[in-house]
């Protein structure tokens, strides 16, 4: 039996591992799907399990039977679960989330108006995060400093005991009514306007995402100097700039992006306490209100678009992860 060349082998190989690489890719794929419709089902049953009814909050207590069997069967409340369900699910895939019982509202215009502020908050949070959590946890890392090391365990040990609402508290104190640099309240909805809204509880916002980002980095770090091809690159004299982002940062940022993707749903419950305490009209908030006055298609809507912006981001999080480092498996 004659031997395969060895660019033959190659070939199969990296065949081999693309075919690997597209079936992990859609089995990803089918199980952010299946996560998805579960995430409809949990928000359109989690509403209707709690107790009250939005008919008799609606009409007041002293509403009589007739008005609430006839509010129930405008609302479409008089049919079966089942029957609410279909609607529900089958109104998704045409866009249509249903309709505010209280405002009139289509939910997607409800969520097309609160959600940018959300957004907003989120990404530039993120965005502060990464700037902050990169250079602090390089520093550390090659500092190499018994000193430095224990001041930034901790500082982030520190920092994370600190609960958000305390650190909103602060800040609007602070920066909000001694030195005047942000509103106490309002918002003003046009770009970049309302960046000066938005500035201070994106701050706040990453205070929790600062410590763990780069505490995380930090250790990936630490492991990545013990690699030998990290020697090589020493030995080889590569460029400062080409060694910090190939050789250190690239195959140790993997994990941490991971990490960071799937603190998107963390970040998000942070953001509805930052949007009550600063008055900003986001979606969090508006779900406190809805879950208030048992507004199911608002509440349904806008948990089942929290649970897609996860999922969505949990997908991307661990494809980054695995083109930055082809180490790890996308499981």
């Amino acid at each position: 039996m004659t031997q395969l060349p060895t660019d033959i082998k190659e070939a199969e190989t990296k065949d081999r591992n693309k075919l690997a690489l597209r079936r992990m890719f859609l089995g990803r794929i089918v199980r952010s799907l299946s996560v998805s419709f579960w995430v409809m089902v949990i928000a359109f049953l989690m509403i209707r399990l709690s107790p009250g009814d939005p008919v008799r909050i609606a009409l007041g207590a002293e509403a009589t039977e007739a008005a609430v069997t006839e509010m129930r069967h405008k609302l479409g409340l008089d049919t079966s679960i089942f029957s609410q369900f279909y609607h529900y699910f089958t109104g998704i895939f045409s866009g249509d989330l249903g309709m505010s019982f209280f405002s009139g509202l289509s939910v997607t215009n409800v969520v097309g108006t609160h959600l940018p502020v959300t957004l907003m908050i989120i990404g530039m949070s993120i965005l502060l995060g990464i700037i902050l959590a990169i250079p602090i946890a390089l520093f550390v890392a090659l500092s190499k400093n018994q000193i430095a090391t224990y001041l930034f365990r901790a500082f982030t040990s520190v920092s994370l005991a600190l609960p958000g609402f305390f650190l909103a508290l602060v800040g609007l104190l602070f920066f909000g009514t001694t030195l005047n640099w942000a509103p106490a309240a309002g918002y003003t909805g046009a770009f970049p306007g309302n960046l000066h809204f938005l500035w201070l509880p994106a701050v706040v916002n990453c205070g929790s995402l600062v410590p763990v980002l780069s505490r995380v980095l930090h250790s990936s770090l630490m492991d990545t100097l013990d690699e030998e091809f990290v020697e090589t690159g020493v030995i080889r004299g590569v460029r400062k700039i080409r060694f910090y982002w190939s050789y250190m940062l690239r195959p140790s940022l993997a994990p941490t992006v991971v990490l960071l993707s799937y603190m998107v749903g963390v970040m998000i419950g942070g953001t509805v306490i930052m949007e009550t305490i600063f008055s900003l009209p986001g979606i969090g908030r508006e779900l406190i209100t809805a879950v208030d006055s048992r507004d199911y298609p608002v509440v349904q809507g806008i948990v089942m678009i929290f649970g897609l912006i996860v999922v969505f981001f949990s997908f991307i999080g661990d494809l980054l992860g695995y083109l930055l480092d082809r180490r790890v498996t996308l499981s």
